[in-house]
């Protein structure tokens, strides 16, 4: 019992570790936090704090309790108990992301084994090398090994969980019985992750094969890049097996006394990878990376690619002769370049005249590298009627391309009094319009834009990629 300012703390500690062993993080957490700050710096509340910290495995949280861990040792630099805690907190970290933390806990493993080599704060943490300096295997590798070697085992797997839980009560303060202990109990209702813990890297080949096979199949089938995402799929079954072990060696920490006895005896070593397993992991990876890189070029030259076409317009259509109508033309096709995002777009324009009737029809319209237009914002601009103050919108409506595909849109209007048809088309190679005066032929007018459409524009192959 620590003593502070003529208080007891033991109340507090005790709460606290209750609280702790039941579970409940976030309260033995305040509890202990609360009896930090009310009564100075004390070595079981700070083992608590840290416990309930690391026992979150979430990386804000073992930032946290790494802070903890050194501000309690700070204060009682040589309390084996927390020494050992911290030993196993750092040992747990994966030496390629976390080699400082991993570093760390490897120095207080050392000492606590200087203070207390014979201690069980020594013996259960064990050696974490042997005398030849071969690296310890991770906290997760082993849980890995364990779960594979049971379902493996020929055992039924609730026989091995049930075995597993009493090897794990008998020895409370063994680590990895514990962790095995709730890695099997849980196993024991999913059958997707133990199917990926039994063959792992096959697993792992198999999943890389279909990320990579739907990746080359977007750009083949000509879908959309957004359906490269659905490929991510293949990760659910590695991010299920994820989380139901970390949250197995969550379970395991809390069962773990607050106080170090003897572990069990040494349990077998995890072997180390054979290179058939080394092998076919590094497949699954190199398939899914060249099916990635493979699947984002032949993507990005569908979306970069267009049409090429040399624009000339007819000189008659339908029986009306080319006119300059008053320069209508050219204005027309101002007002549509300011919509064509490429610089280098050619632009052309054509006003047919009926002599009997005067009737109009007015085509402008651009050619070039036009795979960033975005079709729907032609629509919006026929919906809205160009911006021009003086024509009213009465209908608008899709319609069906033609040869040259893209999208086509058309509209009716009524300006000044008079009425106008109005069809626009946009694909990665041209966008133009055709307005046709006192028509309100719905069908007409799309006929009329297809067949001027296809009379102006002639398909090259001239400058193509």
């Amino acid at each position: 019992m620590q003593e502070n300012g003529g208080q007891s703390v033991l109340p507090a500690h005790e709460r606290a570790q209750a609280l702790l062993r039941a579970g409940e993080l976030g309260p033995a957490r305040a509890e202990a936090r609360a009896a930090l700050e009310a009564h100075g710096p004390h070595a079981g509340l700070s083992l608590v704090l840290g416990r309930a910290h690391a026992a979150e495995d979430d990386d804000d949280h073992d930032l946290e309790a790494e802070r903890v861990y050194r501000a309690g040792l700070d204060a009682f630099p040589d309390d084996l108990d927390l020494l050992a805690a911290y030993a196993e907190f750092g040992l747990a970290g994966d030496p390629m992301e976390q080699p400082g933390r991993v570093a760390r806990g490897r120095r207080a493993a050392d000492r606590v084994r200087e203070l207390a080599p014979d201690s069980p704060q020594a013996l259960r943490r064990g050696e974490p090398a042997d005398r030849y300096g071969t690296r310890r295997a991770s906290e997760n590798r082993v849980q890995r090994h364990d779960a594979r070697t049971a379902l493996n085992s020929g055992v039924d797997l609730r026989v091995a969980a049930a075995q597993a839980e009493e090897t794990a009560l008998a020895w409370p303060n063994d680590r990895r019985l514990q962790t095995r202990a709730e890695t099997l109990a849980a196993l024991v209702s999913d059958g997707l992750t133990c199917l990926t813990l039994r063959r792992p890297y096959g697993t792992a080949l198999v999943l890389g094969l279909l990320a990579g096979g739907w990746l080359l199949a977007v750009p083949a089938l000509g879908l959309s890049w957004p359906h490269s995402l659905w490929a991510l799929t293949a990760l659910v079954p590695v991010l299920r097996e994820r989380k139901v072990l970390r949250d197995a060696r969550g379970r395991a920490e809390l069962r773990l006394p607050l106080g170090y006895g003897i572990p069990a005896p040494g349990s077998p070593d995890v072997p180390l990878r054979t290179r058939r397993e080394q092998a076919a992991l590094a497949l699954a990876l190199t398939v899914v990376a060249g099916a990635l890189c493979g699947s984002a070029g032949w993507q990005y030259e569908r979306w970069a690619d267009y049409p090429r076409y040399a624009a000339a317009a007819p000189k008659s259509f339908h029986g009306m002769s080319l006119t300059d109508a008053g320069g209508m033309g050219e204005q027309l096709n101002s007002s549509l370049a300011q919509t064509v995002p490429a610089d280098d777009a050619e632009p052309f324009s054509a006003v047919y005249k009926d002599e009997k009737t005067g009737a109009l029809i007015v085509l402008a319209g651009a050619t070039g590298d036009l795979h960033d237009q975005v079709p729907e914002d032609m629509a919006e601009e026929m919906r809205d009627g160009f911006g021009s103050a003086g024509m009213t919108v009465k209908d608008t409506w899709s319609a069906d391309p033609g040869e040259f595909g893209g999208e086509l849109g058309c509209g009716a209007y009524s300006a000044s009094g008079a009425e106008i048809s109005m069809c626009a088309w946009a694909d990665k190679g041209s966008m133009g319009m055709v307005m046709v005066s006192g028509d309100d032929d719905r069908a007409g007018i799309v006929r009329t834009t297809r067949e001027l459409r296809e009379a102006t524009l002639r398909p090259t192959t001239e400058g193509a990629a």
